[in-house]
């Protein structure tokens, strides 16, 4: 069964709890397990550190159960950043993340109720910290997908892009992979393309052809499939992963090519 079927199956609130179970609960009209209710005040504390976030201990089925979930919730919150729901943003909705057509009124309920407005996405960012932890590598997943849905219609948005920098922060990102992922959907000239690649590979024109390599080698390790769903990618969400995987080799070819003509 996908992912997706397993959320609308409605063991996703029992297994999550928290403010995810309860949108998709309200959503579906499922009942939500109240065993784990106290975690939704605790992430709900606006004022709560990730440090001070519960863990939670969840098998990889669990993860990819949160990653899928929280994808739609907050996907549906940007696309309301701007101030409305474009079709575009829709369509480009059902198009990035390829569900069964069958699939496509409950997931529009849940879309339909957590765009409602963009407020409150940061509760949903927080229980994915007390989910996946320090877990990186997902949350460049998590991000990817984020912009692919902003760019929907062809510009991003400023409120679009303060809301993508706030969960980045949620996630402890460092800036500059958050620009790393912003550089594969921004359109540029020739003329600083290659400064843009360098973004890509997490490095700068100064580094050595070494430190270059060695980074390179870093992320292409990252976006190994077998290893991102272990983590709880899922196997849905590879394609965001490859494509990614693919501008680092793009990335990596036109750095090393500008150099070797520079010799």
């Amino acid at each position: 069964m996908s992912i997706w079927g397993k959320i609308l199956g409605g063991s996703t609130g029992m297994v999550l709890g928290g403010p995810l179970g309860a949108v998709l609960g309200l959503a579906l009209g499922h009942k939500i397990d109240k065993i784990r209710s106290r975690d939704t005040k605790l992430i709900n504390e606006d004022n709560l550190s990730n440090e001070n976030i519960p863990f939670q201990q969840y098998n990889e089925s669990e993860k990819q159960l949160a990653f899928a979930s929280g994808v739609i919730v907050i996907a549906a919150k940007l696309s309301k950043a701007d101030g409305k729901v474009t079709q575009d943003e829709i369509i480009k909705f059902r198009e990035v993340f390829d569900f069964d057509p069958k699939d496509e009124v409950a997931i529009g309920k849940i879309f339909n109720n957590a765009k409602k407005n963009s407020e409150g996405f940061e509760v949903y960012a927080r229980q994915l910290v007390s989910v996946f932890g320090n877990q990186q590598e997902l949350y460049i997943e998590f991000i990817n997908s984020l912009y692919k849905i902003a760019f929907a219609d062809g510009e991003l948005h400023i409120n679009e892009e303060k809301m993508i920098r706030d969960i980045s922060i949620i996630f402890n990102m460092p800036i500059g992979i958050l620009d790393s992922i912003k550089s594969q959907y921004t359109k540029i000239s020739s003329s600083i393309a290659l400064e843009n690649d360098y973004k890509i590979l997490l490095s700068k024109s100064s580094d050595s052809d070494v430190e270059i390599k060695k980074k390179y080698f870093k992320l292409v390790k990252e976006y190994h499939p077998d290893s991102l769903v272990s983590k709880g990618l899922p196997e849905e969400f590879l394609k965001f992963a490859n494509e990614r995987l693919a501008n680092i080799n793009e990335a990596y070819e036109r750095i090393t090519k500008s150099r070797k003509d520079k010799i």
